[in-house]
């Protein structure tokens, strides 16, 4: 069920491998946050990003947010916050240069609704299936 939302610079759209990410961060988010839900995330390169205080004029930055459903305590949220931020930092350290700002946030949903439930539809028998965990949408 967690809402995974990856907001980042317009200058590492060639070197963020989104794909990768999504599935690393998949996997440790279900497995960080005791979810069984489907991992839905959402990629937004920014128009403009601005770093104040920077000793250079284009600084990447990468903010991932992370939404739950309610109910788990606040240690397990900043514990899940800091793994996201070092598999952040492995992703985006190789092609992005020296100086890169990265941030995760994770937070309870106040309110959610969701259609369709976990189901995927098998083309082999042609019938739905239950799916848990995440996997990355085609």
């Amino acid at each position: 069920m967690p809402q995974i939302t990856v907001d980042y610079s317009p200058t590492l759209t060639d070197t963020l491998d989104r794909a990768a990410l999504a599935t690393a961060l998949h996997a440790l988010v279900v497995e960080g946050s005791g979810s069984r839900g489907t991992c839905k995330t959402f990629f937004r390169a920014a128009t403009e990003t601005y770093v104040v205080g920077s000793e250079h004029d284009d600084v990447p930055v990468v903010h991932v947010e992370v939404a739950l459903l309610p109910g788990r305590s606040e240690r397990t949220m900043t514990r899940l916050s800091q793994r996201i931020l070092a598999l952040l930092l492995e992703h985006v350290g190789a092609g992005a240069g020296a100086e890169v700002v990265c941030s995760a946030e994770v937070r309870p949903l106040a309110a959610y609704s969701l259609y369709p439930t976990r189901r995927e539809f098998s083309a082999t028998t042609g019938s739905r299936t239950g799916r848990s965990g995440c996997t990355p949408a085609a």
